[in-house]
């Protein structure tokens, strides 16, 4: 007789909303169905009366990152370790009496796991075929007792002090995928879901163009470029509005007639670094489990397969602190990125008419960029040397794999040596970076978040075998079938007082007087006194 344990959660993902943050939490919760087991040597053999006594029952949610490259190995971190005891420090019996010729009873207990906010998402990674990369599990482990045993053998009496009678089973791992929007979630009006803008004051670094001369120092140094981004994109849109305004700060009549600014260029550049440890600013920043409870000191529960090679010494062992990084563009192909400024490009000629009042140049435009080797598939394709093909992910950082995006922009700028229809020029590239974020946001109402393709059970009520469909009368209506629906957090709904949020996005109705008195209302009236 055994017990055979299933973790049926509610959801199969964990959907978190902003950027990681230590003080918030979200919840996960399911059951975990126990069922009794019986092998019987013979189709004749009578069913016997099974008698369990289950001690413990923990319920485990654990979070990892495992890295596989060329670069830099195996490597593996822990990322979290929540347990729950589910029997409340009580054993209690199991039994099937009365039910031993049918499938047998089965138990479900309750979990709520506290799930930390500052976790990052699931992601795929490295440069194999497998489940490398950030993942979480759920898993259960019982303890038990088997009180119809039947009693040990004489000549087994002597192994009696040394053989226990406490057995364990554990449940398949469950998988859960964790997920991070950005922006509203889909109970923000679709009113304040406009993405706000981040200004950028830059300060651009001259690049000498060959054969050419070079503008002067004072010059160059007065020019003034303000660049706006919003301040996350979605990775399913199609282009990055940009803005850059231009001025020229203290720079004499003449000096600002002789500035011209003839076209730029502009590159979206996607950076991806591998490392086999975790940075000191991530370790200060989020509570890791301490080295202790990190492998190999405390394995994962679930490894890579990979994993035994390296500890048998079939892989190269490289030193600690080792890195790897790749960096690739993500313009659509045949893209120049190459921006001509519409007129003869003297844009600081209007702020020398007037210097009492300092005008800004504006540009707006739409930089595209490319959905590189997206795939829908799980598990990303791998190029010919099996490195995963190159692909446009959402930026973040992790213990052992950080995504930043970057938009390199450079200012074409020229400057008349002298006077006269065609002057001599002299050429200079004024260069600047600025940090772009890539993100995922929330899906339209009804839409839940896609789960895991590995996922096998189903969260609702008809996967339980205590619960029969009904079936529904006629003529009535009935609820399109849909993943389980997703709660908002708790942070979406109420600010860090506990006080219900207020959605500044919907304006406050228009004042209106009151309505003056009109004839055809009668006013109440009022008995009359009794005479004397």
């Amino acid at each position: 007789m055994a017990l055979a344990l299933e973790i049926i959660p509610f959801s199969h993902s964990i959907d978190m909303y902003g950027e990681p943050d230590c003080s918030s939490a979200y919840s996960l919760s399911g059951y975990v169905k126990i069922r009794l087991t019986q092998s019987y040597m013979s189709l004749f053999e009578r069913r016997r009366t099974a008698r369990l006594l289950l001690q413990s029952l923990v319920v485990t949610f654990e979070g990892q990152s495992e890295l596989i490259t060329q670069d830099t190995g195996y490597s593996a971190i822990r990322l979290c370790s929540i347990s729950q005891e589910l029997t409340s420090g009580e054993p209690f019996e199991l039994s099937n009496e009365g039910a031993e010729d049918s499938g047998g009873p089965a138990w479900t207990v309750v979990f709520n796991l506290t799930i930390p906010g500052w976790l990052p998402p699931t992601a795929l990674f490295g440069e194999v075929d497998g489940d490398t990369g950030t993942r979480y599990g759920l898993y259960a482990t019982a303890r038990f007792t088997n009180l119809a045993e039947s009693p040990v053998k004489s000549w087994f009496s002597f192994c009696g002090p040394f053989r226990s009678r406490d057995r364990t089973a554990k449940a398949p791992r469950c998988e859960v995928q964790l997920n991070r929007f950005m922006g509203g979630d889909i109970y923000t009006p679709s009113c304040s879901t406009t993405v706000p803008s981040v200004d950028y004051a830059i300060s651009t670094q001259p690049s000498r163009v060959p054969d050419s001369s070079s503008i002067p120092a004072e010059i160059a140094s007065s020019i003034r470029v303000l660049a706006s981004v919003p301040e996350f994109i979605s990775v399913d849109e199609k282009s990055i509005p940009l803005t850059l305004r231009l001025r020229a700060k203290d720079l004499a009549e003449a000096e600002c007639k002789r500035l011209r600014v003839s076209d730029f260029f502009v590159e979206l550049e996607q950076v991806e670094d591998y490392r086999i440890s975790p940075t000191r600013a991530y370790t200060s920043r989020f509570p890791l489990p301490p080295p202790s409870e990190q492998p190999p000191k405390k394995p994962l529960l679930v490894n890579h397969p990979l994993r035994n090679l390296y500890e048998i010494g079939l892989a190269d062992c490289l030193p600690p602190n080792r890195t790897g990084v790749r960096a690739f563009s993500l313009l659509p192909e045949g893209t120049s990125g190459r921006y001509e400024l519409a007129g003869d490009g003297y844009i600081f000629a209007p702020e020398a008419d007037t210097p009492s009042a300092p005008m800004w140049y504006l540009m707006k435009t739409q930089v595209p960029f490319a959905q590189v080797g997206v795939c829908q598939s799980a598990v990303p394709p791998l190029e010919e040397d099996g490195r995963d093909s190159l692909r446009i992910r959402e930026s973040g950082h992790s213990p052992l794999f950080s995504i930043t995006h970057r938009l390199h922009i450079a200012l074409t700028c020229t400057y008349d040596l002298a006077e006269g229809e065609n002057p001599e020029r002299a050429l200079e590239r004024l260069t600047f970076s600025i940090p772009i974020a890539f993100a995922r946001t929330a899906p339209s109402s009804g839409v839940p978040p896609s789960s895991p393709a590995t996922s096998e059970h189903s969260s609702s009520p008809s996967s339980c075998d205590s619960f029969d469909p009904l079936p529904s009368p006629t003529g009535a209506k009935t609820l399109s079938s849909s993943s389980p629906y997703t709660l908002p957090a708790y942070s979406q709904l109420f600010d860090m007082n506990g006080e219900r949020k207020i959605d500044y996005s919907i304006p406050l109705p228009l004042y209106t007087p009151p309505a003056s008195s009109d004839s055809s209302i009668s006013s109440p009236s009022v008995p009359s006194s009794p005479s004397a």
